[in-house]
């Protein structure tokens, strides 16, 4: 068994990485598990929200997003049919956040900069091939058994912290839910060179219809030359291969932007998605941070910052335990912090933004249209709404709650 002084980490996805880099930063050493041979370069989140770049700034992470991705002073929410509905300014923030403003970069960039970042640090060790089993514990430390390239090993530290994702082990051997559900039908995402922005898109935008709602996202890509992502809803009857069919991606492109000879598909990717969080984020010395705790549909980019910001708050608070010998009560207290926001606005405004882009009552969905125009053409309104769906609300929130 190897036996050490050390907090463990499950998963090296971006809270993961994270987690590893602030725990460097405390001067707390730590062992992550990865099972992956290296990071997983999937098409998936790709927003990063204000609160998220103020609190990476101190690290140079934040400095190092701003070098590789786009900034994003607007975004666009449309009607397939009328066009722009109403164009939000992020500037309007800028008295509330040094950064009022999005940057689109993917996630597995963010976690190679993580990565770089924690090559000025020692004490520590990333662990790949190596899967996490199972998670025990005892009075005196969290144990974990762990599937290596030389078997099954048992390590064991003061904390198990699982930024393992939404099929987290680590949550699988605490005595806890995953309450929530699942929606009906899967997202299909899709990415092109094709560059919308011709046609006055702006770099996020989100595009509502009863029928065939879209999101439209322009990343920068594997060369930084950009790709656009759109998301669609995904018919629950048809198969994957029917999904991938290229005639039917380009009917489905062509319907939403119709253009002459064929789009050029980067990537097909095809989710389920969920809304649910966990009954509780601490049972002992086993915690929870990020999809491991919560999930929940990708419409507004919140789910990723929404775990960056867990593992900012958590990572904190075990400094104050490690060093100061401040009491334990204090993971109780992020439990309740971070799962308190994660019911009261992740879930809330995530769930909310699929039903509005999906309104399929005519009277609702002008009704909403016109609540928008409204907001955008009152900069208190404006703001007060901003404040919310860019996170800044949530993060307030979160540390108001003693």
């Amino acid at each position: 068994m190897a036996s050490d002084k050390r907090i463990l980490i499950s998963g090296a996805g971006p809270v993961g990485y994270t987690t590893a880099l602030n725990l460097a930063r405390y001067n707390i050493p730590f062992t992550l598990f990865e099972a992956a041979s290296d990071i997983f370069e999937d098409p998936r989140a790709g927003t990063i929200h204000p609160p998220t770049l103020e609190m990476f700034e101190p690290s140079g992470v934040t400095q190092k997003m701003l070098e590789q991705g786009y900034l994003v002073p607007n975004y666009h929410y449309r009607d397939r049919t009328q066009g722009i509905v109403a164009n939000f300014e992020l500037g309007i923030l800028k008295n509330d956040t040094p950064h009022p403003y999005r940057i689109m970069l993917e996630q597995h960039k963010l976690s190679a900069i993580l990565r770089e970042k924690l090559k000025a640090y020692s004490n520590y060790e990333i662990l790949n091939n190596h899967r996490l089993l199972s998670a025990t514990q005892d009075a005196d430390g969290a144990i974990a058994s762990v599937e290596t390239p030389q078997g099954t090993k048992t390590f064991r530290g003061d904390y198990l912290i699982g930024c393992d994702g939404g099929r987290s082990q680590v949550r699988k051997s605490m005595n806890v839910g995953f309450e929530g559900f699942t929606w009906a039908e899967r997202f299909l995402v899709l990415s092109t060179r094709y560059d919308f922005g011709q046609h006055g898109y702006a770099l996020t935008n989100y595009i509502a219809d009863p029928e065939e709602w879209c999101a439209l996202f322009k990343v920068p890509g594997y060369d930084g030359k950009g790709l656009w992502r759109i998301l669609f809803p995904a018919d629950t009857e048809a198969t994957q291969e029917e999904l991938f069919d290229e005639s039917s991606i380009q009917r489905r492109i062509q319907g939403f932007q119709a253009k002459t000879g064929t789009y050029e598909i980067y990537h097909r990717n095809l989710y389920e998605v969920h809304q649910r969080v966990a009954t509780c984020y601490r049972e002992g010395r086993l915690l929870l941070a990020g999809d491991a705790a919560h999930i929940n549909n990708p419409l507004g980019g919140m789910g990723m910052n929404f775990g960056l910001h867990d593992s900012f708050n958590l990572t904190e608070k075990l400094a104050k335990i490690w060093h100061e010998g401040a009491s334990t009560d204090l993971l109780d207290l992020y439990d309740r912090q971070r799962r308190t926001v994660a019911q009261e606005y992740l879930q809330r405004q995530t769930i909310e933004n699929k039903k509005n882009i999906e309104q399929k009552d005519p009277a609702a969905r002008e009704a909403f249209y016109e609540e928008l125009r409204a907001i955008t053409a009152d900069p208190d309104k404006l703001r007060s709404y901003l404040l919310r769906v860019a996170m800044i609300e949530g993060i307030r929130r979160s540390n108001s709650i003693t």
